[in-house]
């Protein structure tokens, strides 16, 4: 169990974009000061941070130094408007030099897209003594049902332990998603959750003062000893 107090930034009565842009360019530098080699940052899907990368772009930072990941991703051509890579690139990696990975590869399966992109992580990221790989932040979002990366309430992917990425079904989506585990994401140096609305203060209330819920975000925040707390 952690018992580190949790860190909470708000944007207050700033922008919340402008803020969030600013906090993480801020990251950014620190990690490119203190690290001699690559930098590997893995990138949750969704809205909300694509007007926060959209300005981060813009911010000059030695961009050739960072690897970009996916924590996350729909069953979904790399083309399709749903696709979380498709759109992060739209606002974001088609503006930097970075090396940036995809969790779907265009003309094969999505299980074989699942190997190929556990096997570049593999050959990317530094592992840990546990056997995981350790990136070196990881940003998160979460649901209005209290799941992040793709790790849904009451989904089997809550219980893997073994493997790095997997192919979740969803069935209150009635979908299948690509996730990254929680091994993985608990292995990270840090992470930083993006939230908005009046809902999501709602969990945050909940998830830390009351153990009767079924969030699956809850598994990391009790758990990860650097973890921020990013909301409007």
């Amino acid at each position: 169990m952690n018992n580190r107090q949790p860190e909470f930034y708000s944007s207050k009565s700033i922008d919340f974009n402008e803020y969030a842009s600013d906090f993480l360019f801020e990251k950014l530098q620190q990690l490119e000061l203190i690290n001699l080699g690559k930098i590997n940052i893995a990138l949750s899907g969704g809205t909300t941070p694509l007007p926060i990368l959209e300005i981060l772009k813009t911010k000059k930072l030695n961009w050739s130094k960072f690897n970009f990941f996916m924590v996350d991703e729909r069953v979904v051509s790399i083309d399709d408007d749903s696709s979380n890579f498709g759109n992060i690139s739209k606002s974001f990696f088609e503006g930097i030099t970075s090396t940036r990975f995809s969790m779907v590869q265009n003309g094969i399966s999505f299980s074989e897209s699942i190997a190929m992109y556990q096997q570049i992580i593999s050959n990317s990221v530094p592992i840990g003594q546990n056997g995981f790989p350790q990136f070196d932040l990881i940003l998160l979002g979460m649901g209005d049902d209290g799941h992040t990366a793709s790790l849904f309430p009451s989904t089997l992917a809550l219980l893997e332990q073994k493997e790095f990425v997997v192919l979740n079904k969803v069935p209150q989506l009635s979908t299948e998603r690509i996730t990254l585990t929680y091994p993985v994401i608990l292995n990270s140096k840090e992470i930083i959750v993006l939230v908005k609305g009046e809902r999501k203060k709602e969990i945050i209330e909940e998830l830390y003062t009351s153990e009767s819920h079924n969030f699956p975000i809850s598994k990391i925040i009790q758990t990860h000893e650097n973890l921020k707390w990013l909301t409007d």
